[in-house]
C-alpha cells in the first residue's frame, strides 16, 4: 500500500514491530514484579500471567487482522498504540489499588483457591487490554508492508524477526537493567513512553495533530509525576526500607524486639533478627532442635556446611 508521512518508507513499520514486541515482553516481566508482592512469584502466578497475556495477544491478532482488512488506515493502528501507551503509563499509578480492590472483593466471594482467582482477575483487569491492543500490531503491519504476493513470505519473515529481536531485548533490559536500577514503576513508564513516542511521531509526520495527542501527552505526563513511587505497601509509612533487587521485592520493618525482612507485602517473612535473642515464634525455631535430633552433646564439636541463605539473618 502507498504510505503517507513517515510511512513512505517501510523502515518505520519495521521499527513499530520491533518496539511493539519489546514492549509486550517488558510489560509481561513488569506484571510479574507488580503482582509478586501481593501474590508471590510462584509458578502458579507465572502461569496466570503468561496465559492471560497469550489470550490477549491471540484476540488482538484476530481483531487486528480483521480491522486492517476492513479499513487499511494506519491511523487506526497508531491510535491503538497511543491508547496502549497511556494505559501502560497509568499502571504504576492505579495498578496496585486495582489489585488490592479486587483482592478485597474476592475475599468475601471466593471460598477456595483465593490466590489463583485474585491473581487471574487482577491480571485480566490491569494487563489484558493494553496487550490486546499491542496484539493488533503484527497483522496490521503485515497488511501495510505487503506490495504484492511475490514477496509476502519475505515481508512476514522480516516482521517476525523484528518482533522477536525486540522481544529478546524487552526480556533482558527490564530484568537486568531497569527494574534493579529504577524499579518496576519507572520500567512501565519507560516502555509506555517508547510506545507514546512511536505514535506521536507518526501522527505528527502525517499532519494529524488532533486532541487525542494532547490528551495522551497530558495523561502520560501525569503518570510520570504520580506513578514514580515503588511503594507497594502504600498504607504502611513506618517501614525501615522498601525496594527491589534483581530477584525480589524487599521490605524491612523494625520494632522494639525484632527487625523483619519480607519479600511480600501482606504475608511471608524471609528472616528475623531478634534484638534480645530468644525465639521468633515461627518455624525457624525448629532449627534449634537440630542438635538434639542429631544426638549431639554440649561438648561435641560439630562442623556444618550451609548452602544458600544469602540474605539470611537467623
Amino acid at each position: 500500500m502507498q504510505g503517507k508521512g513517515i510511512l513512505k518508507s517501510k523502515t518505520y513499520l519495521y521499527l513499530t514491530e520491533f518496539f511493539a514486541g519489546m514492549s509486550v515482553m517488558a510489560v509481561e516481566l513488569g506484571a510479574s514484579r507488580l503482582l509478586a508482592p501481593y501474590f508471590s512469584s510462584s509458578q502458579i502466578v507465572w502461569t496466570i500471567i503468561i496465559g492471560t497475556i497469550m489470550i490477549a495477544m491471540a484476540l488482538g491478532n484476530i481483531f487486528g487482522g480483521r480491522s486492517a482488512d476492513k479499513d487499511p488506515n494506519p491511523d487506526r493502528l497508531y491510535g491503538r498504540i497511543l491508547f496502549a501507551a497511556v494505559w501502560i503509563g497509568l499502571i504504576p499509578v492505579v495498578g496496585k489499588y486495582i489489585i488490592l480492590g479486587i483482592s478485597a472483593l474476592l475475599i468475601f466471594s471466593v471460598n477456595s483457591n483465593f490466590l489463583i482467582w485474585a491473581a487471574f482477575v487482577s491480571c485480566m483487569a490491569v494487563f489484558v487490554f493494553p496487550l490486546f491492543l499491542l496484539g493488533t500490531v503484527t497483522p496490521s503491519l503485515a497488511k501495510y508492508t505487503m506490495d504484492s504476493l511475490d514477496d509476502n513470505g519475505r515481508t512476514v519473515g522480516l516482521l517476525g524477526a523484528f518482533n522477536t529481536i525486540g522481544s529478546i531485548i524487552g526480556t533482558f533490559v527490564p530484568t537486568f537493567v531497569t527494574i534493579p536500577s529504577v524499579g518496576t514503576s519507572i520500567t512501565f513508564l519507560i516502555f509506555g513512553g517508547i510506545l507514546l513516542l512511536l505514535a506521536v511521531v507518526y501522527f505528527l509526520s502525517t499532519g494529524n495533530r488532533n486532541w487525542k495527542l494532547v490528551l495522551a501527552a497530558v495523561l502520560f505526563a501525569a503518570s510520570c509525576v504520580f506513578g514514580r513511587s515503588d511503594s507497594f505497601a502504600f498504607w504502611d509509612h513506618g517501614l525501615l526500607y522498601e525496594g527491589e533487587s534483581v530477584y525480589n521485592y524487599l521490605q524491612v520493618s523494625d520494632n522494639e524486639t525484632e527487625t523483619i525482612l519480607s519479600t511480600n507485602v501482606l504475608f511471608g517473612v524471609q528472616s528475623i533478627y531478634k534484638k534480645e535473642k530468644g525465639m521468633t515464634g515461627l518455624y525457624y525455631d525448629y532449627a534449634m532442635a537440630a542438635p538434639l535430633m542429631a544426638d549431639i552433646g554440649s561438648r561435641d564439636t560439630l562442623q556444618t556446611l550451609v548452602l544458600g541463605m544469602g540474605s539470611g539473618t537467623y
